[in-house]
């Protein structure tokens, strides 16, 4: 997939909502992005801009109109961009937001004076925050859904497979999290221990937090490898911090499995080449499916109405040394070819929940589960 230089400009200022189907059909409807990430990745890995270029395949492929502001991991700077958002007398028909360092309850505040409707996208609210302000579609009217992805299916997928490969050895498990305050953070993990809790004589030694770099990811597996010499498991929570785990094992010559969760182009060739021995693909295209969900919304088919208001997508996959090269020609090589419309219930209205699957996506690849 190549990257673009730029994404598409928004315009278009009314609130649209399923009921408005005269005017939802007269115009492109526009979505503000306000992205957590960087622009230009600066080593916690390439997740973010990924998410808006598979958010703008999908805008594209619908006719829609998609704007992306980085707050390049500034939580501070995110509340001012949302606020800017909130004050702009042309505002956009959809923004969305994601919940890094628990700034969504700021954000939804400042934006609930908007006409605006908003989506919550990757870390969903905390059950803290949801006290505070409510679910969606109450106090805050304007906030319309939250979608995630299922993070613990992904963490017990990725726990299955690398166990799988131990061939009846008990696991032993050193574990490199990301911010311990972020929901994803926490949902990986605990898919982790849930799979871990169902087979005897497995352990989870230590689970560590990091910054989701490479770096702080490598120091920490030296030291908990040092402490724990029996460990055969490691597994880490994004790309940067697989590899950084992996470079760790390596220089000290152990016999280790390393596995993550993220599944980026350089992660998919370290699998390729035996060196990770799984990754846990899918988290970027979280964004796409939020655009199928608005696109439908704009169009009169309330997502609501198929799953809730609260979506949690079970769509993450893992990805191995047999799968990893159709896995990656196909979202890699091949991204612009996706076709996103085929998941929309206005282009194929079908009486069942949303199936965001990535076998459906990309075609079926071995062993995807």
């Amino acid at each position: 997939m190549k990257r673009r230089d730029a994404l598409a400009a928004c315009s278009l200022g009314a609130l649209l909502s399923p009921v408005s189907l005269a005017r939802a059909s007269a115009g492109r409807p526009r979505v503000v992005f306000l992205n957590p990430g960087e622009a230009v990745e600066h080593g916690t890995g390439q997740h973010w801009q990924l998410v808006s270029e598979f958010m703008d395949i999908a805008a594209r492929s619908f006719d829609m109109r998609l704007d992306v502001v980085y707050a390049e991991r500034d939580h501070l700077l995110m509340l001012r961009q949302a606020e800017e958002v909130a004050r702009r007398a042309d505002p956009p028909d959809y923004v969305v937001i994601v919940n890094e360092k628990m700034a969504a309850q700021q954000m939804l505040q400042l934006l609930a004076r908007s006409s605006s409707k908003v989506v919550v996208i990757h870390n969903d609210m905390t059950a803290r925050q949801r006290r505070e302000i409510g679910d969606e579609r109450q106090a805050i009217r304007n906030w319309i859904g939250t979608v995630t992805a299922n993070a613990a299916s992904g963490g017990y997928r990725l726990m299955s497979y690398l166990c799988g490969r131990l061939a009846g050895e008990p696991a032993r498990v050193i574990g490199i999290t990301g911010d311990p305050n972020t929901p994803v953070s926490q949902e990986r993990a605990s898919g982790v221990d849930a799979f871990l809790s169902r087979v005897g004589g497995s352990r989870m030694y230590q689970l560590v937090f990091s910054d989701w770099s490479y770096a702080d990811s490598e120091e920490k597996t030296r030291v908990l490898l040092a402490r724990y010499r029996d460990t055969n498991l490691v597994w880490a929570a994004n790309d940067s911090m697989a590899l950084g785990a992996l470079s760790a094992v390596r220089s000290r010559g152990a016999r280790v499995l390393v596995g993550g969760m993220g599944a980026l182009p350089g992660a998919l060739r370290s699998v390729a080449e035996g060196g990770l021995a799984a990754m846990v693909g899918g988290d970027y295209f979280i964004g796409a499916w939020a655009m199928v969900l608005l696109y439908d919304y704009h169009h009169g088919k309330d997502f609501a109405a198929s799953g809730g208001a609260r979506q949690t997508l079970d769509f993450l996959s893992v990805v191995h040394q047999g799968n990893v090269e159709r896995f990656s020609q196909a979202i890699f090589d091949h991204g612009d070819e996706l076709d996103f419309t085929m998941f929309s219930k206005v282009r194929h209205p079908e009486p069942r929940p949303y199936d965001f699957s990535l076998a459906r996506l990309v075609g079926p690849f071995a062993g995807s589960g």
